[in-house]
């Protein structure tokens, strides 16, 4: 009998996650398998060759780790017509905020939790409280009809700042992010604050659609411009914060004693989960469904580390030179920028040390970065990474920073490549055990810079390929393995 279990989600930020008995073995996801930003198998922008795609990934799970059949395939948004594909005896399907939630619940080292899981919308709502104990399914407590992370990102259509998608369905995947980093720039205005206010408390504000069509009618389908543009995400992102307020206060109030655990596409806005100390999981968007589908399946009894779970490069490494740590600490001085693909592939939407630029946060390496690698707009900011052990000495630092989930205070301006507009920045924490080529080259450089290895609009890489390519054709100007320069 096969001892292989398999977790899928099937729309957007996809992914495939293998198990064996209780190990978490690996996690595709189906973005940087295709290199299609939020790629999907199914339902919200699918890839055009979805099962021809699954057998691939399934083939090399069977070459890697011997997996012909599986017992079980935990899976959510795939179509029931498409499940006698997936080589498994039993398919069960996990509701997409239980996946979200026993993801979160698993990773964290606490046995009792209060979970929110929210974001646009599923199976089974946009906006779930549960109570979590381990080994035991999340018990739903709450379930507000209000969606809170539709009219968050659809108004950053209409900021001037954020360059325009192709349509607003696939902006309402990307633009709450920039949103974010835009707020910060603003101030309040009246006016604005009372038509953001409108659209939030609207029923049907959760319709994608609905949510563009209200905002036109009211205030304008147009661009802001200049300041109007900064304000209006200062109103957006006041007003996530407040409706959030409104719906979970009373349940932190209830349940004091709880961990506070978010989940979902909205845990990814780090403004709300540092003002609550949540802890939040490395993978908590759509992207982490999959292993939660598995999790809800294994319920494993010690707590997850995804960190590292992506996949190892899916090329061969071109010949390269030996290079140490010494070496690549004095092409930092240099003030080069440096691509480094090392190990595993991070699992989630950031780039943890193992597929990421790092260079040294001075001045103008923001302006740099932006304009010649990542080609990203002028206002976003960039994620520092320190030694755990030295984060107080830079950083008004309380904990839980190992995953880019929330934020600081920078102390004294010192690093302005990573310091945002309001002197905070999204910090990495590191030990020698979690990542130590970048815990090594840090006691050169206390402090580095550390963005994902991608340009605008594409995943994260997982080839030489393409870092290559970047080498050739943006400003990275090196890049290196953790034992090589190639």
């Amino acid at each position: 009998m096969a001892k292989f279990n398999l977790g899928i989600h099937g729309s957007h930020n996809a992914a495939v996650a293998i198990s064996y008995g209780g190990d978490i073995l690996e996690v595709v996801e189906l973005e940087r398998w295709v290199q299609i930003k939020n790629a999907a198998f199914f339902f919200y922008h699918p890839i055009l060759n979805p099962i021809e795609v699954l057998n691939e990934i399934l083939d090399y799970f069977e070459l890697k780790h011997g997996a012909k059949e599986y017992d079980f395939a935990m899976i959510n948004s795939w179509p029931q017509d498409q499940t006698q594909y997936l080589r498994a005896n039993n398919i069960v399907h996990v509701p997409h905020h239980v996946a979200h939630a026993c993801n979160v619940m698993y990773h964290s080292v606490v046995q009792e939790s209060l979970i929110v899981s929210f974001d646009g919308g599923s199976d089974n709502g946009h906006f779930n409280i549960y109570l979590g104990n381990k080994g035991q399914e999340p018990q739903l407590i709450h379930q507000s009809e209000k969606d809170l992370c539709v009219p968050y990102a659809a108004l950053g259509h209409y900021m001037g700042d954020i360059v325009r998608e192709r349509d607003w369905w696939f902006g309402n995947l990307t633009y709450a992010g920039k949103a974010m980093g835009l707020s910060s720039y603003g101030k309040r205005d009246d006016e604005i604050f009372g038509y953001v206010a409108r659209l939030y408390n609207m029923s049907n504000s959760n319709e994608v659609d609905k949510a563009h069509q209200n905002w036109a009618e009211m205030f304008c389908g147009c661009h802001q411009k200049e300041q109007k543009s900064k304000d209006l995400a200062y109103a957006n992102q006041y007003m996530f914060e407040k409706n959030f307020a409104d719906i979970v206060l009373p349940f932190i109030f209830k349940y004091p004693d709880r961990e506070i655990q978010f989940a979902g596409g909205g845990a990814m806005n780090i403004l709300n989960n540092t003002t609550y100390k949540a802890f939040v999981s490395p993978n908590s968007d759509d992207r982490g469904i999959a292993l939660g589908c598995l999790l809800s399946l294994i319920k494993p009894f010690n707590s997850v580390d995804s960190t590292y779970l992506g996949s190892e490069p899916y090329d061969d490494m071109p010949k390269g030179k030996n290079i140490g740590v010494n070496e690549v600490s004095q092409m930092l001085s240099q003030d080069k920028i440096i691509g480094l693909v090392q190990g595993r592939a991070e699992h989630g939407a950031r780039a943890l040390g193992n597929r990421s630029i790092i260079c040294t946060p001075k001045q103008g390496v923001k302006e740099r970065l932006n304009s010649e690698v990542k080609n990203r707009e002028w206002f976003r900011p960039f994620a520092g990474v320190c030694r755990e052990e030295d984060a107080h000495k830079y950083f008004k630092f309380y904990g839980r920073h190992r995953w880019m989930t929330h934020n600081v205070k920078v102390k004294d301006g010192q690093f302005p490549g990573i310091t945002h507009v309001d002197k905070t920045c999204r910090l990495q924490t590191v030990t020698e055990k979690q990542n130590k080529f970048i815990y090594d080259l840090l006691e050169y450089h206390p402090v580095l810079l550390n963005t994902s290895f991608n340009i605008q609009g594409k995943p994260i890489l997982n080839t030489y390929k393409e870092a290559m390519w970047m080498k050739e054709n943006t400003g990275v100007d090196e890049v290196i393995t953790d034992k090589y320069i190639l």
